[in-house]
């Protein structure tokens, strides 16, 4: 089967959730036997991470293509489409007169069974698709971003930006209903977003496919008497920052106040030694690691703590898949499967989350059972050569009836 894989993000490096979202569902598919073609946008902030050599191209792949695409957010035409446009302004700077034209070239040149879409912003290129293509069309979502603005709007003190989020919501969530009912599928990333998207998509199918580990394993922990927790995540978006906020603000100090020796490890895409961080105590900025599982396994607990945000946390799958508890808030564990709560604890509050972390750190027994049952859960429901080989079998039925 031939997969044209379209996506906002290019497959390097492979430093946050979307991309590693993209990239194992690209290797999985390729790996259960499809022939997977991708297309990508450059955007700025990938080209500051500067890029790969010409030519290059993932193992996985049949075929790499990128294009540069400008989506710097400028302040004339966010103005004009607030005034003058109902398209959500965050999506239409993904349109690009540049791609829409190698879009056409590639699928003038190939014949492919299908067409896979990372995100809503190509509802942008669903019409031009559907002229040129029969195939089937599939929107595979990663976030409901209508669901992140109303939540960032309800957080946000400024009158102001309260205002302009709020109503990028409403245009966000006007596209994603549409875009439901315009794609031949949908295929979100957890469930919660699944239910949404089957109660707008007027019976298109929706295909509930998780993003997973590729390898579990309990990896080595550090010495214990230097207890770590570990924050991973992107810092150039906001839900992760407003977390981490909150956890440096109101929970870490608890913690430090019972085990004044722990010590708060921070990592993601977009940190660099200049990032501030809130003040703390025992804090350290470890920047952009070159390898996010090295990066969990020099942890003793993972955190992730989101109240704004949509789909699936992979950071947490991927500190389940290393043998790490995660002490997680009820939004960021959310259609992750934590029902035994020892792999995983949900906390609500600042009081319940510190507790959380205290007993991990304080018994080292108790989290050596963690850890096992965390990689039992990441093999027995997060392998992702499994969920891929299952998408696999949809696509092939959505395609060819069989």
């Amino acid at each position: 089967m031939k997969i044209l894989v379209l996506t906002p993000r290019p497959l390097w490096p492979v430093h946050d959730g979307g991309t590693v979202a993209t990239v194992r569902c690209a290797s999985g598919l390729a790996a259960a036997g499809a022939r997977v073609t991708v297309l990508a946008m450059i955007t700025g902030k990938h080209r500051s991470h500067g890029m790969p050599s010409p030519g290059w191209k993932p193992e996985y792949v049949t075929d790499y293509i990128t294009v540069p695409v400008d989506t710097r957010i400028r302040p004339l035409p966010m103005l004009l489409n607030l005034f003058f446009s109902r398209e959500p302004y965050d999506l239409s700077r993904f349109r690009s007169r540049e791609y829409s034209e190698t879009l056409r070239a590639v699928l003038d040149g190939n014949q492919f069974d299908l067409v896979q879409c990372e995100g809503p912003s190509f509802a942008l290129y669903i019409g031009q698709i559907k002229k040129q293509t029969s195939v089937p069309v599939v929107l595979r979502a990663h976030n409901l971003e209508h669901m992140i603005r109303e939540q960032l709007a309800a957080n946000a003190l400024n009158p102001v930006r309260k205002s302009y989020l709020a109503n990028l919501a409403r245009r966000l969530m006007a596209l994603e209903m549409k875009a439901a009912r315009q794609f031949d599928a949908v295929v979100p990333i957890s469930e919660q977003d699944a239910l949404w998207f089957r109660s707008v998509a007027d019976e298109r199918p929706v295909f509930l496919s998780e993003t997973g580990a590729e390898e579990a394993s309990i990896l080595k922990e550090p010495p214990a008497e230097h207890p770590r927790v570990g924050f991973i995540g992107a810092m150039n978006w906001q839900p992760n920052t407003e977390g981490l906020k909150w956890f440096i603000t109101q929970v870490w100090p608890l913690v430090t106040e019972k085990i004044p020796a722990s010590t708060l490890c921070v990592a993601g895409r977009g940190l660099n030694p200049g990032t501030l961080l809130p003040g703390g105590h025992n804090i350290i900025n470890a920047g952009e690691p070159d390898n996010a599982r090295a990066f969990i396994a020099s942890n003793h607990v993972m955190i992730a703590p989101l109240y704004t945000g949509s789909g699936l946390r992979i950071k947490i799958i991927d500190a389940l898949s290393a043998g790490r508890p995660v002490v997680a808030t009820p939004l960021a564990a959310q259609g992750i499967d934590a029902s035994e709560g020892m792999a995983i604890t949900v906390a609500e509050d600042a009081g319940s989350f510190s507790s959380a972390l205290i007993r991990y750190l304080d018994n080292q027994s108790f989290r050596s059972s963690a850890g096992m049952e965390a990689v039992r859960l990441a093999k027995q429901r997060y392998d992702n050569s499994t969920l891929t080989a299952s998408l696999l079998r949809f696509y092939t039925e959505l395609a060819h009836g069989s």
